[in-house]
């Protein structure tokens, strides 16, 4: 009965978006959030927030689009995820926040394209299980090992094609989709791989390990909103900048050797102004995120400052610049308001520091770090107990975290998420879950780019210890 009651409400959507108008003419979005986090969703393309939709009553939503500058779409809704449209498609969209990749489906015209989409990220998503060990192999089998992962997805799109007639647009999308994750692999195998000479292995690959670069245009903004070709292109700005001193310093994506010639090559390949100004903002936040060198955070701002064109790109690493240097160690960390898990009430983050503390954060989208995490803090906490272990969590959604807390069994005296997520994140310059902040009694920052899984780590605290 649910599935006829949906199927006659969707139907219905299409009707109402077209009604009184030419519908070969129109393009329409609609769909239900199904365990909503909040009351729209957001479609943007070429990293710009296009419209704002907003939900119903019943969690649903109807969109007609005003613009011929359809293709590729990134909507955003807790996750992110794509969709394809041309025009004259009407697509109807359906996703349950708790499982989104896996709940995700589209349906009506058009939407055959969308779901393949969803589909190639869900096989990458697979492919990727335990992947790490596959980049120990050797370079002819490791190879053989991708031409196994390419047969497979050949053969799905070949299928795809026997059912399905495309435009040449969506035909190199969807082709770029199935090819890109590979090369990537290519270029981030000898990073992935045992031995601490990258260099010579580099310069021993097989002659042709490369070759496919000739076929890659990393200018194509067409696939700008593409997931496989943004890590492509990332894999191989990474790739680039090593080979430019890796004569005379080791691999390390967080130094300012490293992300000085990131910046050369993003200048040297990418000509597109928009691909490349947003390239040179991830350098940017990247670094910015993750480095105490204080000279090389200044020059590489500078640097940055000179190479964007766009002002609104300028303005937010200029922005990043500014919350960095308020989080350089000697600082008192900004005091943001927390939410504690007893009695659900918000408290300082000041409060909460009457000793040395050690502050990290996690996430229930990253099992595997959330766990590694606490049983690293379990071990921590009973050798230091000089130190306070402050843990938040950086999901917006209350009850999902509770319930985290309940059945994995953390203590909640320790335990807390940020009342404003996106304040936080830019105030204490959050990019990604390793970050690790350790400040003092009266919290002064001592390292805001610490990270607890770090070899060591346990060194780092026996220092400020005894300082």
């Amino acid at each position: 009965m649910r599935r006829i009651f949906l199927l006659t409400f969707l139907t219905s959507l299409l009707v109402g978006c077209h009604k009184g108008t030419d519908s070969a003419l129109q393009t329409s979005l609609g769909g239900e959030i199904i365990n909503p986090i909040n009351d729209h969703i957001v479609l943007l393309q070429k990293g710009k927030v296009i419209d704002t939709i907003f939900l119903d009553d019943r969690n649903r939503f109807s969109y007609t689009f005003k613009t011929d500058s359809l293709g590729l779409f990134n909507f955003r809704h807790r996750e992110n995820q794509l969709l394809y449209l041309e025009k004259g498609d009407s697509i109807l969209m359906r996703v349950n926040t708790i499982e989104f990749d896996e709940s995700l489906s589209f349906s009506g015209k058009g939407s055959e394209r969308s779901n393949f989409l969803v589909e190639m990220y869900l096989l990458w998503e697979k492919e990727n299980e335990g992947f790490t060990r596959h980049y120990q192999k050797n370079p002819s089998d490791f190879q053989l090992f991708l031409d196994s992962i390419q047969h497979i997805r050949n053969a799905h799109f070949t299928r795809f094609l026997n059912k399905h007639d495309v435009s040449n647009d969506f035909q190199e999308i969807a082709e770029a989709a199935i090819t890109l994750d590979n090369y990537q692999r290519k270029e981030s195998y000898p990073f992935s791989h045992y031995g601490k000479d990258k260099l010579e292995f580099i310069e021993k690959l097989p002659k042709g390990f490369y070759s496919f670069r000739e076929s890659i245009d990393l200018n194509n903004y067409k696939l700008a909103d593409l997931y496989a070709y943004q890590r492509y292109v990332n894999a191989f700005i990474d790739n680039q900048a090593f080979m430019k001193y890796g004569h005379e310093k080791p691999y390390n994506t967080v130094s300012y050797a490293h992300n000085f010639n990131e910046i050369k090559v993003i200048d040297e390949h990418i000509t597109n102004k928009a691909l490349k100004d947003n390239k040179l903002l991830r350098t940017g936040r990247i670094f910015l995120a993750n480095s105490n060198d204080k000279s090389g955070v200044d020059q590489i701002f500078t640097l940055l400052h000179q190479k964007i064109t766009d002002k609104n790109i300028q303005q937010r690493v200029s922005d990043l610049y500014n919350d960095h240097k308020k989080m350089e160690a000697g600082n008192t960390i900004p005091d943001l308001m927390l939410v504690e898990p007893t009695v659900n009430s918000k408290v300082t983050l000041s409060s909460r520091i009457n000793k040395p503390s050690v502050i990290y954060f996690w996430s229930y989208n990253n099992q595997m770090h959330m766990e590694n995490s606490h049983r690293k803090i379990a071990e921590l906490s009973s050798k230091y107990p000089e130190f306070n272990f402050i843990g938040i969590n950086v999901n917006g959604e209350g009850d999902m975290w509770l319930r985290h807390l309940k059945k994995h069994d953390f203590n909640p005296n320790n335990e807390y998420r940020f009342d404003n997520i996106r304040e936080a994140r830019r105030k204490l310059v959050i990019n990604d879950l390793s970050k690790t902040i350790v400040v003092d009694r009266k919290g002064v920052i001592l390292n805001s780019h610490a990270n607890l899984h770090r070899a060591t780590f346990e060194n780092e605290l026996l220092e400020y210890l005894n300082h």
